[in-house]
């Protein structure tokens, strides 16, 4: 990766954070939709910098949507950032200042603390609010990352809050299988995808390190048809039928992109 395109692309980045990210957070204050556009510009510079080429099968559905994706890398938010407007689930941690909470203002991002499972319903009415309001909230249902080789079982607790916003309107579930596929227009193999993966006790500066070393990469993202949600439908039954999507839409994804490969795909 060249050294040069990452630094001047992190500055435009940081420029569009610095500039834009306070009006952004009055208009947010203020409950105005304007400036909506400054994030996935922002997460577009980001992914730039960093070499990603985010390719976007399918497209984002209309009205009220939770985005439930698998979960590699803190390289997800950047890279699904960049497609639409979006908020983001994410842990406490993340919004941690001064740069955290400056870029958690510009994105949307509603904060649950994983240790505190009483918080959850504050948190799925703030998520339910969004959604009515117009914004997607996407949920990593996995509740952690992996190792890029497999999906983990979705948890439920978050999927009350779509059947909330289902309960005076039309609101949907909106899979997405994120798939970094290729290394210098290469296929990635299995033994490839930790270069990818943030999971387990690994430190945010190493594995920046170890990224930024390997070459331009390509970042398939599947978004797969809407799932209709009713209020009866049971979060539990919700959380299990995109699960079964999500595995769905990596097993196509993976046999297209390299056959031999495919068999390691939905695991």
């Amino acid at each position: 990766m060249s050294r040069l395109r990452l630094v001047f692309g992190l500055l435009a980045a940081g420029l569009v954070l610095l500039l834009l990210g306070p009006p952004r957070a009055f208009a947010q204050w203020r409950g105005w939709r304007i400036g909506r556009g400054a994030a996935p510009l922002f997460q577009r510079l980001a992914c730039a910098a960093l070499g990603i080429e985010v390719r976007v099968h399918g497209g984002p559905a209309a009205g009220r949507r939770l985005i439930v994706a698998n979960h590699v890398s803190w390289l997800d938010i950047p890279v699904l950032g960049s497609i639409e407007p979006m908020t983001f689930l994410a842990k406490k941690e993340v919004g941690a200042p001064p740069l955290g909470g400056r870029l958690a203002r510009l994105q949307g991002i509603i904060f649950v603390d994983r240790g505190r499972r009483r918080c959850i319903p504050s948190v799925n009415s703030e998520m339910t609010r969004a959604m009515v309001a117009g914004e997607p909230v996407v949920l990593f249902a996995e509740a952690t990352t992996g190792d890029g080789n497999r999906i983990l079982p979705f948890r439920s607790s978050h999927f009350e809050a779509v059947r909330a916003a289902a309960a005076d309107g039309a609101a949907a579930i909106q899979p997405v299988f994120l798939d970094y596929s290729r290394i210098d227009g290469l296929p990635v193999a299995r033994r490839d995808r930790p270069l990818f993966a943030w999971y387990g006790d690994m430190t945010f500066a190493p594995h920046f390190q170890r990224f930024i070393g390997v070459g331009p990469t390509r970042c398939d993202v599947h978004y797969g048809p809407p799932i209709a949600v009713s209020a009866e439908t049971g979060r539990k039954i919700l959380a299990r039928r995109t699960e079964a999507e999500i595995r769905a839409l990596a097993g196509a994804a993976r046999a297209a992109n390299c056959p031999i490969l495919a068999a390691a795909g939905s695991s």
